[in-house]
Formats: C-alpha cells, structure tokens, sequence
C-alpha cells in the first residue's frame, strides 16, 4: 500500500480512500500531493518532510508527526485524536475543523499558520512558539499552553477558564473573546495584547503588565488589577463594576463609557486618564494621583476623591451629587454652562439663516 501511495503522489494523482495504518514513512519527502478519506491510524510520519501537501478527511489517530517540517500544507476535516506532533516545524500550515482531542504538539513551532473551528480539548501545547499564528473559534477546554510563546498572534472566541497557562507568554496577541473567568494571570505575560470583549471576571490580575493594552468592552467585574502597571491601556466600554485598580499606574488610559460602580481607584496614578461619559457612582479615588485627568459627563455620585490630588482635573458636565472631596489639592475645573449649550448644536440638524434676497 506505501507503494501505491507513493506512485500515486509522484505522477501527481490524488490518493483516495487508502488503508496506510501503521506505516511506517519515517522521514519521507511529499510534495504538492493530494490525500483524500485515507486512515493513517498509528502511521509514523516522524521527521517527514512535506510540502504543499492536503490531507481531506483523514484519519489521523495516534499518528506520529514528530520534528517533522511542514510547509504550505493544508489538513482538513481529518480526524487525530492522540496524534503526536512534538517538534514539529510549520511553516504557513492550516488546520481547517480537525478533530485533535488529546493532541500533543509539545515544543512545536508554527510560523503564519493557523487552526480553525478545531478540537483540541485535552492537547498540549506546552513550549510552543506560535508566530503570527492563530488558533480561531477552537474547542480548547483544558487545553495546555504552559510557556508557550504567542507573537502577534491570536486566540479568540475560546473557553481557557480550565487551560493550563503557567509562563504563557503573549506579546503582540489577541485573546479577543476568550473566557478567562476567575483565573489567576499573575505568571502569564500580557504585553501589549487584546483582550477585547474577554470575560475576565473576578480574574486576578494584579501586578500584571497590561501596558498598552485593548480591554475594549471586555468584562472585568470585581476583577482584581491592584499595583498594575498599565499606562495608555483602553477600556472603552468595559465593565469594571466592583474592580480593584488600587494603586495601578493608569496614566493616559482610556476609561470612556466604561462601567466601574463601586469600583476602586485609590492611590492609582490617574494623570490624563478619560474617564468621559463612565458611570462609576460610589467608586473610590482616595489618594489618587489626577492631573489633567478627564471626568466629562462621568456619573461619579457619591464617589470618593479623599486627599486625591488635582491638577486641572476636569469635571465638565459630571454628575457628582453626594462625592466627597475631602482633603483634596489642586486645581479642579467644573461645569462651563457656555460649553454646555454649544454641546447640544448639532450643525447636522440646524438650518442656517436664510439670506435675504
């Protein structure tokens, strides 16, 4: 049957419906072939090289590819629970709704390729290195990404409440929509990342490096970012209702039309921070460090600024019924009533005078 196989692939004929379990095509060379319905169960592909090589609804149980290279190559709708894939260099690679329970793929390294609609619950992926790779709408329960290296690429739409994700490391990423409810993220490394609209609540991510960072409209509620350090960071339309952002460094970051009720901001570092149009009624400031800070049109009642510092701090248009401002310094600027009827123009709706004939 590897005979068959082989001539097949060489005079460029696709490979259909064959039997090559537990083959053994230990560091074989394909190239630009097609392979469709063929079961490789318990084959061994280990240091093979392929290239521009699809698989089309394969079975890949318990196949070996280990250190094998694979370039361009396409796997689709193929079946591969326990299939091993260590060492394994991809290069461009797709996995297109693959069925990869259990998986390992221990110290791959995937360059430009990307895993979509996959399952991959129970697969390792510790010590990985995914560069500009993704891994789209994919079944990732218990999944493991221990000191797996993500470079400007992306996770999204995943269930990681369960992953295994001590020393993930993600520079440049996305984890856009991922669920990370009530996880410990004090070991992973953020820097720079999107986590857009992510569930993140009640997640401890206190001391985090989140600077730069995107949580716009992510859920962070009661989520713990204490002495985080995350200048320029944007949560626009985030909900941080009952968060700690105790002593965080938040200068230049973006609060607008967030949620943050009840929400703590005491001793942070607040300095040209927007908080325009953010409801964050009772919240606490005390001791926060405000120059040039923005509140316009922020609902701040019954807010706390004790012994807060000021410096030109805007509260153009704020709700502050109830606030306490007690022992605060500095400069604070209120509502302008001028401003605020030049706010309600819309020069969209408002005809201009007529001009007499």
């Amino acid at each position: 049957m590897v005979e068959e196989f082989l001539d097949h692939l060489a005079h460029n004929h696709p490979y259909l419906n064959g039997q090559l379990d537990g083959a053994d095509l230990t560091g074989l060379s394909l190239t630009a072939g097609t392979v469709r319905g063929t079961s490789f169960t318990r084959a061994d592909l280990s240091g093979a090289r392929l290239t521009d090589m699809t698989f089309v609804a394969c079975d890949l149980t318990g196949c070996r590819f280990d250190g094998a290279s694979l370039d361009r190559c396409s796997f689709i709708e193929c079946s591969g629970p326990q299939s091993t894939w260590r060492d394994v260099q991809a290069v461009m690679t797709t996995y297109m709704a693959c069925a990869l329970p259990g998986a390992t793929f221990t110290g791959a390294a995937l360059s430009r390729s990307n895993l979509m609609r996959c399952d991959l619950t129970g697969a390792v992926l510790a010590r990985c290195a995914l560069e500009a790779s993704s891994l789209a709408e994919c079944t990732l329960g218990g999944i493991d990404l221990s000191e797996t290296r993500l470079v400007n690429g992306a996770i999204t739409q995943a269930d990681l409440r369960e992953a295994a994700i001590d020393g993930f490391c993600c520079d440049h990423a996305m984890l856009a929509g991922c669920d990370l409810t009530g996880r410990d993220l004090r070991s992973v490394t953020l820097t720079r990342i999107s986590l857009m609209k992510a569930k993140l609540d009640r997640a401890n991510l206190s001391g985090a490096d989140l600077s730069g960072a995107i949580l716009m409209e992510a859920s962070l509620v009661g989520a713990v970012l204490a002495d985080a350090q995350a200048p320029m960071a944007i949560f626009a339309g985030a909900n941080l209702s009952g968060a700690d952002l105790s002593g965080a460094r938040l200068s230049h970051a973006v609060f607008q039309g967030c949620r943050a009720e009840g929400s703590r901001f005491d001793r942070a570092r607040l300095d040209n921070t927007v908080f325009t149009g953010a409801q964050a009624d009772a919240a606490s400031f005390r001791e926060a460090q405000c120059a040039y800070a923005q509140f316009h049109h922020a609902g701040l009642d019954h807010a706390d600024f004790s012994n807060a510092a000021f410096l030109r701090t805007d509260f153009h248009g704020a709700r502050i019924a109830g606030a306490t401002f007690h022992g605060r310094t500095g400069t604070m600027l209120e509502t302008v009533d001028e401003r605020v009827i030049g706010e309600l123009y819309d020069p969209s709706v408002v005809r201009p005078l007529a001009t007499p004939e």
